[in-house]
């Protein structure tokens, strides 16, 4: 019996909606402990708990502000409609966000498989190919943080415009390319990482629907018009992460780094992917990590494995279709044009490693082909991986049930992770814990001086403990790095208050004031009164 379900696997006899429905089931199943989790206070605020445009649920108003909207740096009205949506349906409940979330991977996982089978017509292949994105543990981030919603609605509408070109390509019309577009378009308005998504439709051109090779430039041209969409989604894209002051200017010294930096990331998301221990939230781009050695082993078994790709390009294309889906869709956020102070991303591999399962699937398969008993052991193999990769999942996801559990964990997976220990201190902060609050700022700032926030942050905490002169010199050390922080000359004034120097109080609501009259009148009003009497 186990050798006749085996050869239905293997010539793919298995009927497609019982497993699209077991795909389902138990996708369901090992990510069900998310419901149960709750917001976090890293980004969640900005896209839910604290946006107040989000909070008015659906509303003319709100859908009018998420089409101009660069808040968070990011330009994706479709998301924030999604978020809203949520808020209408659940208002604050953390349960109906998780929900929604885990709905759309749940779709996705179903699409890919769908997708899959009826491009190749191998439906136990794209069932493990479905299998492994849906339960790996690198892929939790995208599906538990509420603030990565535009990172599943993104990919739903991908995994739509592949399948909706895979329509057109077998019976091309005006009206099924315009759908093409439409869904294309909609994706990068929940997220703009789908640039590349023209190109991916090329590889698809060349495995497994073989078109490139008769009619080459027609192929190409076809795709001229998304392109151009790619080519205006990425100037928006660079003028939100600049306006929100996540693109950094870093000059030409650099770009070394940013190229290392990204070469090695490259390698250590497939490390990651066979190797899905000690994820965490942030990963900190550490420039004493990218060493010259690192960058050339990365750059030469990066270069080894195009080799060989491009070596069983005639026999086996699947190897070289799936390298390049990695390579060129995490070409957005490979951290050539860096966006951020993280040096690689859980999250970013929801879509590239597609592309690495498939080459493991296809290239499993044909190797189990080989003997008889093969694909008998190739499927004890895929049980027994899939299992540990939910297993691995489960415990990710409980790492992302509050916000102590995720810095908590994020401190002991990675170390020098500054960014962990300052949010740590500011949840600590907010629970009145000052000297343990004090301590994270400090091991914060000691492994990355150079955060004007941080300062800022640590100056609040030596201030609600009534250390003042210390407030002082770290609001100085802040404002030395940002200037025009309006917020950071409101605090060293009052700080300057409470030691009794009403006169350097004075000066500093005078720069407040050239940021922010409104709230520098008032201050100014109060000393020259003060001073009068």
């Amino acid at each position: 019996m186990m050798e006749s379900a085996v050869k239905k696997l293997r010539e793919g006899e298995w009927n497609l909606p019982l497993a699209l429905l077991f795909l389902a089931a138990l996708t369901a199943a090992v990510y069900w402990p998310v419901l149960h989790n709750g917001f976090i206070d890293y980004d969640d605020p900005d896209y839910v708990t604290l946006n107040q445009m989000v909070r008015g649920g659906m509303t003319l108003k709100g859908a009018l502000w998420s089409l101009g909207a660069f808040h968070a740096g990011n330009w994706h009205p479709l998301t924030w409609l999604s978020h809203m949506f949520d808020v209408q349906l659940f208002d604050l409940n953390p349960m109906g966000h998780h929900a929604a979330s885990l709905l759309l991977h749940v779709a996705n996982a179903v699409l890919l498989c769908l997708l899959l089978q009826r491009l190749t017509g191998f439906l136990g292949r794209s069932l493990v190919v479905a299998l492994l994105f849906a339960l790996h543990p690198l892929h939790v981030e995208s599906v538990a943080w509420i603030a990565e919603r535009k990172d599943v609605l993104s990919t739903f509408f991908w995994l739509l415009t592949l399948l909706v070109y895979l329509w057109y390509v077998r019976g091309p019309s005006r009206w099924r390319y315009l759908a093409v577009a439409a869904l294309f378009i909609l994706g990068l308005l929940s997220k703009q990482m789908l640039v590349t998504l023209p190109l991916v439709l090329l590889l698809l051109d060349f495995w497994p629907l073989q078109r490139l090779g008769a009619h080459p430039g027609r192929v190409i041209a076809e795709k001229v018009p998304l392109f151009l969409i790619s080519g205006a989604a990425a100037l928006v894209t660079v003028f939100a992460q600049d306006s929100g002051g996540a693109l950094h200017h870093g000059g030409a010294s650099s770009l070394p780094l940013q190229l290392g930096n990204g070469l090695i990331s490259y390698v250590k998301y497939l490390r990651n992917m066979v190797w899905p221990v000690d994820l965490a939230l942030f990963y900190p781009l550490q420039p004493s990590q990218v060493t010259p050695l690192r960058v050339a082993g990365a750059l030469a078994l990066l270069a080894a494995l195009s080799t060989a790709a491009v070596w069983q390009r005639n026999k086996r294309p699947y190897l070289l279709f799936g390298w390049l889906w990695y390579l060129v869709t995490l070409l957005p956020v490979i951290g050539f044009i860096r966006v951020g102070s993280q040096a690689l991303a859980d999250r970013y591999t929801y879509v590239p490693l597609i592309g690495i399962f498939l080459a493991l699937a296809w290239g499993g398969a044909d190797l189990a082909g080989r003997w008889r008993r093969g694909p008998l052991v190739a499927a004890g193999l895929s049980a027994v991986a899939l299992a540990l990769l939910s297993a691995l999942t489960v415990a990710q996801i409980g790492y992302w049930q509050t916000s102590y559990t995720l810095y908590d964990h994020a401190l002991s997976a990675v170390e020098d992770n500054w960014l962990a220990h300052n949010n740590m201190a500011i949840l600590l902060a907010q629970q009145y814990r000052y000297a343990d609050a004090i301590s994270h700022f400090g091991a914060s700032l000691r492994i990355n001086p150079d955060q004007a926030e941080g300062y800022k942050n640590i100056g609040n905490a030596y201030q609600a403990t009534g250390n003042n002169p210390q407030a002082i010199d770290s609001f100085r050390t802040a404002l030395s790095m940002s200037p025009d922080d309006a917020d950071g000359h409101f605090r060293l004034g009052y700080a300057y208050l409470v030691a009794g120097n009403p006169d350097l109080a004075y000066q500093e609501y005078l720069q407040l004031q050239r940021l922010d009259k409104s709230r520098a009148r008032p201050l100014l009003d109060s000393i020259r009164m003060a001073t009068r009497k």
